[in-house]
């Protein structure tokens, strides 16, 4: 009975278990060089301690990963996947602004906030990281980034955000400030009469009011579009609302040249 268990499907068997076994090592050595790497560093880190969180020795690290910066490479790409899920959801940002960019803003600030270590750690190293270390990352960021600027110039060129803007720079300001909140919040020394959720909305608002094109001055293809329907601001009393939208009739009419 035991030979005859031993020799069911002699081949299909052990391959799909050897397979199997390499996703699972290679996954149990990322997920630990992320551990490693938010706790010592990206300096202090080295292939030995995350291989022995990994429970696996060097050079089984070696066989999966050619050098260290492959490592950092492969956590970078697991920690950004959810960004690109995100964009592949929210591919355009002309139909509905501050929508779209009020999603991306709260799933960028809770990946930083996840992330908070590597962050800190990125940012207190990277004056002294080597060029070899600095491409890696460059290599896994860039990319996302060039999508991201790009989903904002087709806004322009729709007309929905202000085409005299710079892209590149207008989408590292809004970065800038969910990043820079998030290291500031969760620092935990500075009392704050606010909460997370109020500050990313704050940066949401300060944003869309500060890149969206003005009503009336919608153009796409050299021809004037129809300005949309302003929803009432929250909070404002009846008379601040009615001048409101006395001002967006008023521009509706008398657009810019």
């Amino acid at each position: 009975m035991q030979v005859s268990t031993y020799m069911k499907n002699p081949v299909d068997t052990p391959l799909r278990a050897s397979s199997t076994s390499v996703d699972q090592t290679r996954k149990r050595l990322i997920d630990a060089a992320g551990v490693v790497l938010s706790r010592r560093g990206i300096h202090g880190a080295t292939t030995r301690e995350i291989a022995q969180a990994a429970e696996v020795n060097e050079v089984t690290l070696f066989r999966h990963f050619k050098s260290k910066e492959h490592l950092i490479s492969a956590v970078m790409e697991k920690g950004i996947a959810a960004e690109i899920e995100l964009m592949d959801q929210h591919s355009s940002w002309k139909e509905d602004l501050r929508q779209s960019v009020s999603e991306y803003a709260r799933h960028y600030y809770a990946h930083l906030e996840d992330k908070e270590a590597f962050a800190r750690a990125l940012i207190a190293e990277a004056r002294t990281l080597p060029q070899s270390t600095l491409k890696v990352i460059c290599d896994v960021v860039l990319p996302v980034r060039k999508r991201m600027i790009s989903i904002l110039e087709d806004a322009q060129r729709a007309g929905v955000v202000r085409r005299e803007l710079n892209a590149e720079q207008t989408l590292d300001v809004f970065r800038n400030a969910l990043y820079a909140g998030m290291l500031r919040n969760t620092a935990g020394y500075l009392p704050r009469s606010y909460s997370t959720q109020e500050y990313i909305d704050t940066v949401v608002d300060i944003f869309v009011r500060g890149v969206e094109a003005r009503l009336g001055t919608y153009r796409s293809g050299g021809a004037k579009r129809e300005a949309p329907t302003r929803n009432p601001e929250p909070g404002l009393s009846k008379e601040a609302s009615a001048k409101l939208e006395a001002l967006a009739k008023s521009e509706t009419q008398n657009p810019e040249p």
